[in-house]
């Protein structure tokens, strides 16, 4: 079976968003804990599809490696509670979303 990881990572946008929402009016911390572990899963697939994007560019791997790596960072956070590791997610964010602008400016690839 063949997983459409393009489908798959709108579903975890749409998750996580409703999961963050509910977070924030309800005050759960069960809640906030499961967010959390959505942007994770997340921002991991958003690496995947990137990576997968058939451009012959170095930005695809700064893109797709950002992503996957504030992917992991935040599960270390989830695990640590470190604020320190929480920026560094946040940060590796910031690098995979302007390398994915910028490589969709140069190419106009749109992998979601």
């Amino acid at each position: 079976m063949d997983i459409d990881t393009k489908r798959l990572t709108q579903a975890g946008l749409i998750g996580y968003i409703a999961l963050v929402v509910a977070s924030l009016v309800t005050g759960n911390p069960t809640l906030q804990l499961a967010a959390d572990a959505a942007f994770g899963v997340t921002a991991i697939l958003l690496g995947v599809v990137t990576l997968r994007i058939p451009v012959d560019s170095q930005l695809r791997y700064v893109a797709g490696g950002g992503f996957i790596i504030a992917g992991l960072a935040q599960f270390a956070e989830i695990v640590t509670g470190m604020q320190s590791v929480q920026l560094a997610s946040t940060l590796f964010l910031l690098a995979g979303l302007f390398g994915y602008l910028s490589l969709r400016r140069q190419t106009d690839a749109m992998p979601f």
